[in-house]
């Protein structure tokens, strides 16, 4: 099961509501929405996917931060 990568936006300094405007801009076929609120609390927002498939993205997306080849990757 493969689907396409988008690169995060080239800025590492976008506020929330800018990297949520970026991300609109995208069609999604799966997404997961991470982050920490305004109260500290730890929040996921995601579509609808299996418990696989939302641990592949994220593993995925640590892969990526970590710098590793996209050939590791398949």
């Amino acid at each position: 099961m493969s689907s396409p990568v988008v690169d995060f936006p080239l800025s590492d300094t976008l506020k929330p509501e800018q990297a949520a405007a970026e991300i609109a801009k995208v069609e999604w076929e799966d997404v997961i929405g991470l982050g920490v609120t305004a109260d500290g609390a730890f929040e996921v927002i995601n579509s609808e996917m299996t418990a696989e498939r939302a641990l592949w993205l994220i593993e995925w997306a640590k892969r990526w931060a970590l710098g590793l080849d996209e050939e590791e990757l398949e």
